[in-house]
């Protein structure tokens, strides 16, 4: 009995401290617009460093391309993954789709691709329109900043 007590102490230590980081974890996985789960939009995620060296995550290019447009100014460097095959990239290098039937994340669904011709593909399967990120960026400030209502 005297050997199990220390295990025991550090365990429940252990398990107290837990209980403390877990919460402040999960915290920081959410969408800094929307609040959705990033862990559950890997390849979808785009982030956005400010001038004054903040870095906010977003689980989609619904929610990126918004406020990466809305705070261009202020938008010293960002980072989208390309849907296809997770890498991460430039946005200013990419394609976005938008208004497909696929709505891997927010929707209406804007999906970010390293190619043309991948996105172009994509497009042939679920429809959408394809744009620059230029493009993408005005297009994205004529919609609503959140997401619409997702049908039951």
């Amino acid at each position: 009995m005297k050997r199990i007590m220390p295990f025991l102490t550090v365990l429940v230590c252990f398990i107290f401290a837990m209980s403390f980081v877990i919460p402040a974890a999960a915290a920081g996985d959410r969408c800094d617009s929307c609040g959705m789960k990033l862990s559950e939009h890997v390849n979808t995620e785009y982030v956005i460093t400010f001038k004054d060296g903040k870095t906010k995550h977003y689980c989609c290019p619904h929610c990126g391309l918004y406020v990466h447009a809305e705070e261009k100014a202020n938008v010293k460097s960002a980072k989208a993954r390309d849907f296809i095959s997770s890498k991460w990239m430039d946005p200013a290098k990419m394609y976005f789709l938008s208004g497909s039937s696929a709505v891997p994340a927010c929707s209406p669904s804007w999906i970010a691709f390293g190619s043309k011709s991948e996105a172009e593909k994509f497009q042939k399967g679920f429809g959408g329109e394809i744009y620059g990120f230029e493009d993408a960026l005005k297009e994205r400030m004529k919609q609503p900043k959140m997401m619409e209502k997702m049908p039951k």
